[in-house]
C-alpha cells in the first residue's frame, strides 16, 4: 500500500477557547479512532488576541463531562499565516 501524505487541518475561531479548542478535540478522537492519526496535523487557533494564554474552554467541560485527555490544546493561542506552511 503506498505511504499517505500527511494532512493539515486549522480549526480557528474568534479566542480559541471554546468552538475552534472543541472542534480540534473531536476530530482528533475521529481520526484516532479510525486509526489515521499519524496522517494528520492537527491544530486550532485564535484570530483575536484577547483570551491568548487563558485555559481552554473544552479542558474545562472535558473535565466535567468525559474524558477526551490529550485531544485538546490546552491555552489559546493567537492564528499566525505562517502556522499554515
Amino acid at each position: 500500500m503506498a505511504e499517505q501524505a500527511t494532512k493539515s487541518v486549522l480549526f480557528v475561531c474568534l479566542g480559541n477557547i471554546c468552538r475552534s479548542p472543541i472542534a480540534e478535540a473531536v476530530f482528533r478522537k475521529l481520526v484516532t479512532d479510525q486509526n489515521i492519526s499519524e496522517n494528520w496535523r492537527v491544530d486550532s487557533a485564535a484570530t483575536s488576541g484577547y483570551e491568548i494564554g487563558n485555559g481552554s474552554m473544552s479542558q474545562r467541560l472535558t473535565e466535567r463531562y468525559r474524558s477526551l485527555s490529550g485531544t485538546y490544546t490546552n491555552a489559546s493561542h493567537l492564528f499566525r499565516y505562517k502556522v499554515l506552511f
